[in-house]
């Protein structure tokens, strides 16, 4: 292989979330003797920044949530100009744009990572169908299609918005030295945080950790709950909490850059989606070592087994969601052990060495195929 094979990465937000994170650390770890990287994405942002540091080009683009031939005609601008061997897109709406383009760039290698194919979580109503249809008619457009979590790739199969034959699992990974500390014991401690971070949207449960806390006060006055994260239903939580009666019990931190520096300062890790992908951020606090209490939904279940490396609970159940915070702040024996196992299983499962060899193994398989 005489040549670097470029690859342009593709994501609409910038901002922190876990499909920036992945694309970061692909970016950042990538054999850059074979591969060389370049970034397309929204102009200012977390991504942005960290990208910038590490000296990988970014070309900003505004990707409209809809269908718009401003944003086609821009992209198939800046595929042009980079002209990159294959084009990696990351989320629904940079992979419906990506694929559209290579249309008009048909020798490119297309690949598109579903970090969660979240409509398929949506109740039977009409956005769902329209997107299932959008995904099947762009799939003989797609080279390959990566999934994050096992999860996805069968749901992906049933509804037909993959193909076994072009199509792999590949589990995301984290930098786990970054996220190693020590950390005080919980009864050592004046106040219990139990936090979380995510994006302030409804697929994260918060409303139902809020709904719980009432029960946990009652038997732990001294917990504190904090949430590092920011989203569209700020406002909404923000009121819940004060309807609750738990307004001063609660810290919503927004948007945060250094997030070992946040996981650092909670004693038990929350996670009470409705839906998931994959979750970086629960590898993340696996890594830093907490004890983990989360929902038994989609790929989540692929990485907490309940009473090893954590504890799950149903989904939208405040109650059983306070009684497992509870009894993990009771029982030292069990954060210890989940704690151990939680961290065995992120080394040996969730490294990032292990995600971004097995992505490059597939853009060496497009590259043998199309040169």
């Amino acid at each position: 292989m005489a040549d670097k094979i470029k690859i342009l990465l593709i994501i609409d937000d910038a901002s922190m979330g876990g499909g920036q994170k992945h694309l970061l650390l692909l970016a950042q770890n990538i054999d850059k003797s074979k591969f060389s990287v370049e970034v397309a994405c929204e102009e200012k942002g977390f991504l942005v920044d960290e990208l910038t540091k590490i000296n990988i080009p970014v070309h900003p683009i505004k990707i409209s949530n809809r269908p718009s031939l401003k944003s086609f005609f821009a992209l198939v601008k800046i595929i042009r100009n980079v002209d990159p061997f294959i084009i990696h897109s990351h989320g629904g709406t940079a992979g419906f744009y990506s694929r559209i383009c290579s249309l008009m760039q048909k020798k490119k290698g297309v690949v598109h990572t579903y970090h969660g194919i979240h409509y398929l979580n949506f109740e039977k109503n009409l956005s769902k169908y329209i997107f299932r249809f959008i995904d099947r008619a762009l799939l003989p457009l797609t080279d390959r299609i990566i999934c994050v979590a096992k999860n996805d790739f069968d749901l992906g199969l049933r509804n037909g918005v993959l193909k076994k034959d072009k199509s792999a699992i590949i589990k995301n990974g984290i930098n786990i030295e970054q996220f190693a500390s020590e950390n005080i014991p919980a009864d050592q401690k004046e106040n219990i945080i139990v936090g979380s971070v995510g994006r302030l949207h409804t697929q994260k449960g918060y409303e139902f950790l809020i709904k719980s806390a009432g029960k946990i006060l009652d038997v732990h006055p001294n917990v504190r709950f904090v949430i590092a994260g920011d989203g569209e239903i700020r406002n909404e939580l923000s009121q819940l909490t004060k309807s609750a009666g738990v307004e001063n019990y609660f810290t919503f931190l927004g948007n945060q850059n250094d997030i070992p520096a946040i996981l650092k300062q909670f004693d038990i890790f929350v996670l009470p989606s409705l839906w998931e992908g994959l979750p970086l951020v629960l590898l993340e606090a696996m890594a830093a070592k907490k004890p983990i209490i989360a929902t038994g939904v989609n790929g989540i279940s692929e990485i907490i087994e309940s009473g090893k490396t954590g504890i799950l609970v149903p989904p939208r159940d405040s109650e059983k969601l306070a009684d497992a915070i509870n009894r993990m702040i009771d029982d030292g024996d069990l954060r210890k052990y989940v704690v151990n196992e939680g961290f065995k299983k992120v080394n040996e499962e969730f490294n990032v060495v292990s995600m971004v060899k097995k992505t490059e193994e597939l853009y060496l398989s497009i590259y043998r195929v199309k040169s």
